[in-house]
């Protein structure tokens, strides 16, 4: 005897298979990061290398950031790839944001710490 599924039983069905599809094909295309899709054209991020705190906050990806250098006003680009060594290996504040550019960032460690002594 074969079993009658409703309509709903089989829509639900049919969409839990083709979302299972297209999460496989993700993975393999190397966009799926902890079960989380991520766009393409970005950097993928390895949450479990990041120092969030404690916190349920983590990046699962980079994409390259604009901004205004707060002392000489010049425009600037943090690239996902400066990100990933900044968050992952050198274990940075997730949350930071790129205030100041290299140049005036070293004046004003120069101004406050002095310059590095060499042995």
């Amino acid at each position: 005897m074969k079993i009658q599924l409703s309509r709903k039983v089989l829509k639900r069905k049919r969409a839990e298979k083709k979302e299972r599809r297209r999460l496989s094909a993700l993975a393999k295309a190397g966009r799926l990061v902890a079960g989380v899709e991520i766009p393409p054209g970005v950097l993928a991020a390895d949450p479990f290398r990041q120092v969030y705190g404690g916190q349920y906050a983590v990046k699962y990806y980079y994409k390259d950031i604009s901004y205004q250098c707060s002392g000489c006003g010049k425009h600037g680009t943090w690239s996902a790839e400066q990100q990933k060594r900044y968050f992952e290996e050198q274990k940075g504040n997730i949350f930071n944001e790129p205030k100041w550019c290299h140049r005036c960032h070293r004046k004003r460690m120069l101004a406050r710490y002095g310059p590095k002594e060499t042995q």
